[in-house]
């Protein structure tokens, strides 16, 4: 686990500065809409790393 979050390190913190940045824009110009949007957001996020962490598991076990 820790070997895929070294080698994916620049994208997470890519993606978290992208949500923080597009949580404020959205809390300036939606008011209280934009929680329900962060939960989905984050939400498909973190199914989405899943996935890639077990292809990324089952490509380590074959080589």
């Amino acid at each position: 686990m820790r070997e895929y979050l070294e080698e994916n390190k620049a994208y997470h913190l890519s993606f978290l500065a992208a949500v923080i940045i597009g949580y404020i824009v959205a809390k300036v110009f939606a008011d209280g809409a934009v929680n329900g949007l962060l939960l989905w957001v984050l939400g498909f996020f973190f199914v989405a790393e899943l996935v890639k962490f077990i292809v990324w598991r089952i490509e380590q076990k074959e080589e």
